[in-house]
């Protein structure tokens, strides 16, 4: 099969180059972070690059809300108002089973972990749609190089089954 017409993978799709914190970062360290490089969500790892945490927009605006309501000064860190329960996509997903995980869980994007639980990359439902779009994109154009069949009368099908008769002999 014509690799364009198969469906990617996250493993294809996921983004390996990734802004991940520490969970000694302080809450501000990570609104500054998400601000400066314009993301909403990223994974917080460990020192052995295991997975223990994501830290998303919702996360840090809750926690900002909470502290001028209640007019706190503290500075909370990373893990202590990171989601601990993390869901997490599989590499070997197709786009969609994918699509289905981030609309069952209502997320955006998902930390991808190998086996040890060490993170490899993060896909997004934009990574996923940059996919899908080159997908059908690659499927259009499969479309236009197939070549449209000859269509033989009755008496050249004739004269071409005889001569392949004569070319058997």
């Amino acid at each position: 099969m014509n690799r364009r017409l198969g469906t990617p993978k996250v493993k294809d799709v996921l983004v390996k180059t990734i802004i991940a914190f520490k969970p000694d970062f302080t809450s501000l360290d990570a609104i500054k972070i998400f601000n400066d490089f314009k993301i909403t969500s990223a994974p917080v790892i460990n020192d052995e690059k295991k997975l223990i945490g994501y830290l998303s927009e919702r996360d840090c605006i809750r926690y900002l809300v909470n502290s001028l309501f209640y007019d706190e000064s503290r500075m909370q860190t990373v893990d202590m108002i990171m989601e601990k329960n993390v869901k997490v996509a599989e590499c070997n997903w197709d786009l969609f089973e994918l699509e289905d995980f981030f609309a069952s869980n209502e997320i955006r994007s998902a930390p991808v972990v190998n086996s040890d639980k060490q993170l490899v990359g993060i896909v997004s439902r934009i990574d996923s749609l940059l996919a899908l779009e080159n997908c059908i994109r690659g499927r259009e154009e499969y479309k236009t190089e197939i070549k449209t069949p000859i269509e033989l009368n009755l008496s050249e099908k004739t004269k071409m089954i005889v001569n392949r008769a004569i070319e058997l002999r």
